[in-house]
């Protein structure tokens, strides 16, 4: 009975780590103390959309090698297509947006 448990955690644990690549999606990474530096993702409502806290999701900052925050990464079905980092200042690049769209909209020209 334990081993059973044991497998139907492991598979549903695999399955909701995944999840958040499915299709196009827009990941931000971040923690309380950085709020005001992160990149709205409202413009980006067509598409899956995450924010994760480092608070409360430590073992995916881990797995996805996060090293500064705020940290905005693309996925196209699991595959990082782009990662775009704050550094040293705790901001994210100017121009973030529209690189974000930029690599959208090369994704969906190219899927046609």
């Amino acid at each position: 009975m334990k081993k059973i448990i044991v497998v139907c955690l492991f598979i549903t644990n695999t399955i909701i780590s995944q999840s958040y690549k499915d299709g196009v999606s827009i990941v931000q990474y971040s923690a309380p103390f950085v709020i005001d530096a992160e990149l709205s993702l409202k413009t980006f409502k067509d598409y899956n959309t995450y924010t994760f806290y480092l608070d409360k999701n430590p073992k995916i900052f881990d797995k996805e090698k996060i090293k500064s925050l705020p940290t905005v990464c693309l996925y196209n079905n699991g595959e990082l297509i782009l990662k775009i980092e704050s550094g040293i200042s705790l901001k994210l690049p100017e121009n973030s947006k529209k690189e974000l769209e930029k690599e959208i909209d090369k994704l969906l020209t190219n899927k046609f």
